[in-house]
């Protein structure tokens, strides 16, 4: 009698187990599908962003994001300031999200009304465009920028 509950007892700690581990996988592996979908739209709207930058953006700011190299000290011969980097070594993560969304989407004039400066904005690109833009110059920046610019920006 003792052996047949022995073997009672075995069989269920065996059905439970097995139970547990197929429940922990299938979760596991839906965990990761999860995670490769979320990897794949990210990187597909920072190849958005970055072509985008390219087209509406590097002809200013530079193909690496650097700036003008005069952008803190002096005006170009139309009298206004030369872009600045947008790489992480000058101010543009000082920046809140929705202020860079707008400086992108509306340019300087929308937090200036008399500014007549060169960066208009890009009226043609869509929400997306524009969020998928900031999300490249964002990726671009050092790590230890990134981290300040997710501290700083906490809701």
């Amino acid at each position: 009698m003792k052996k047949i509950l022995i073997l009672i007892v075995f069989i269920i700690l065996l059905l439970v187990g097995g139970y547990f581990l197929l429940f922990q996988s299938k979760k596991h592996s839906e965990e990761i599908v999860t995670s490769s979908a979320s990897l794949e739209e990210v990187s597909a709207q920072l190849e958005l962003g970055k072509a985008l930058y390219y087209t509406h953006c590097a002809s200013c700011h530079g193909d690496n994001l650097q700036g003008q190299p005069k952008w803190k000290t002096s005006l170009d011969e139309d009298g206004h300031n030369y872009a600045p980097p947008l790489n992480g070594t000058g101010h543009t993560w000082h920046h809140s999200e929705e202020q860079l969304y707008n400086i992108i989407r509306y340019g300087l004039k929308f937090y200036n009304e008399n500014y007549e400066g060169k960066m208009q904005g890009n009226d043609k690109l869509s929400d997306e465009d524009v969020w998928s833009i900031l999300e490249y110059i964002k990726s671009v920046w050092p790590e230890s920028i990134q981290k300040k610019y997710k501290t700083m920006t906490k809701h």
